[in-house]
C-alpha cells in the first residue's frame, strides 16, 4: 500500500488562483445581465425558468447554475488552501465546470440568428467562455499533478460509516431521479422533442454562456452518482463530492420550485394527472434530499477531549494573586 497523497502548496496556492479568476468571470457577467436586463427579479425569473412576460423573451448571458458555480469557485478558493480533500476538491470542480461550458462553447461559435441578447451580444462570451473551458481543465491538470505525500496529521477524515452510507443511498436516488425524467421525456415524446425541450436546439437557448438544460442536467446528475459511489466507499473524497453534488441538485431544484410556486401549479394539484403530480412533487423532493445529505456531511467541530471521570477536561481556574497555583 503506497503513501497517501495530497495536494502540494504550489498546486494549492495555483488552484486557488485559478478558482478566484473563475469565480471572477462568473460575477461579472452576473453583474452585467443585472445591470443590462429589466431589474433582478425578471432575472431571478429568467434563471428559473419562467417567463416573466409573453412574446419574445431575451436571452441572458447567465443562468442559476451560474450562481452555484460562483459559490462553488469562492468556496474553493478559500477552503484548497488548508483541505486534505484539495486535490478532489479541484478534480471535481474542473470537471463540472468544463462539462457546463463546453457545450456553449460550440454554440456560440455558431450562435443561432435571431437571438436577442440581454443588451445586445458580447464579443468577450466567447473568449471568457472558452477560458473558463480551459481553467477547468487546469484545475483537473493541477489535481492530478501537484500532489506530494501526506504527513502523519493530513490525512483526510472521512464521514462516519452512517453518515456516509445514508448520503450515498441519497445521492444515488436524487441522481437516478434527474436522469429518469429526460429517460422517460425520450421514451414518451421521442429524441427530437426531448433536444428541443432540454437540449435548446432549434430554439433560442435560455442562457449563452451555459449548455442546455438536459445537459446541465446530466452534469449535476453524473456528480450524484460519482459523489454515492465515493460514499459507499468512504473514499477521501466523499465528503467534498457528497457536498458539491448536494449543493447543486439543491440550488438547482430551489430555482424549479420558485418557478412552480409563481405559477401556482399546486393549486390544483389533486385535478391533474399522475405524471404531472410526480413532476411537480420531484422538485422539493430533491430540495429535502440534498439538505440531508448537506446535514449528514458538513463537518462538525471537535468535541473535547475527556478529562478524569469521563467529563470533559477544563482548566482549572486562577487562583487569587499571591495563592500558590495548582500543581
Amino acid at each position: 500500500m503506497g503513501d497517501i497523497q495530497i495536494l502540494g502548496r504550489g498546486g494549492r496556492v495555483a488552484g486557488s488562483v485559478v478558482s478566484a479568476v473563475l469565480a471572477a468571470v462568473t460575477l461579472g457577467w452576473i453583474v452585467r445581465d443585472l445591470a443590462r436586463g429589466s431589474g433582478p427579479d425578471d432575472l431571478w425569473w429568467q434563471w428559473a425558468g419562467w417567463p416573466g412576460r409573453y412574446g419574445l423573451q431575451e436571452v441572458a448571458y447567465t443562468a442559476g447554475q451560474d450562481v452555484l458555480l460562483l459559490l462553488v469557485y469562492a468556496v474553493v478558493a478559500v477552503k484548497v488552501m488548508r483541505s486534505a480533500s484539495a486535490a478532489v476538491m479541484l478534480a471535481a470542480t474542473g470537471a463540472l465546470t468544463v462539462a457546463l461550458r463546453l457545450p456553449a462553447v460550440v454554440a456560440l461559435v455558431g450562435e443561432p440568428e435571431g437571438v436577442e441578447l440581454f443588451g445586445g451580444p458580447t464579443p468577450g462570451a466567447l473568449l471568457t467562455t472558452a477560458g473558463s473551458v480551459l481553467g477547468g481543465a487546469a484545475l483537473i491538470v493541477v489535481a492530478a499533478a501537484g500532489r506530494r505525500a501526506a504527513g502523519p496529521e493530513e490525512a483526510v477524515v472521512p464521514p462516519g460509516r452512517g453518515a456516509a452510507g445514508w448520503s450515498g443511498v441519497l445521492l444515488l436516488v436524487s441522481g437516478a431521479t434527474m436522469l429518469a425524467w429526460p429517460a422517460y421525456t425520450v421514451v414518451d415524446h421521442g429524441w427530437e422533442r426531448y433536444a428541443a425541450m432540454y437540449l435548446d436546439t432549434g430554439s433560442a437557448p435560455r442562457s449563452a454562456l451555459l449548455g442546455g438544460v438536459g445537459w446541465q442536467t446530466a452534469a449535476v446528475a453524473g456528480l450524484a452518482l460519482a459523489g454515492a459511489a465515493v460514499c459507499f466507499r468512504r473514499g477521501r473524497g466523499a465528503r467534498t463530492l457528497g457536498l458539491s453534488a448536494a449543493v447543486q441538485i439543491g440550488g438547482a431544484q430551489v430555482f424549479v420550485l420558485s418557478a412552480y410556486l409563481q405559477g401556482q401549479v399546486y393549486v390544483q394539484f389533486r385535478h391533474l394527472d399522475t405524471h404531472t403530480q410526480l413532476m411537480l412533487v420531484t422538485p422539493p423532493v430533491l430540495c429535502a434530499l440534498a439538505a440531508v445529505v448537506l446535514a449528514l456531511l458538513l463537518p462538525r467541530p471537535a468535541a473535547a477531549e475527556p478529562g478524569p471521570g469521563g467529563a470533559p477536561w477544563q482548566a482549572p481556574a486562577p487562583e487569587p494573586y499571591g495563592a500558590p497555583g495548582p500543581r
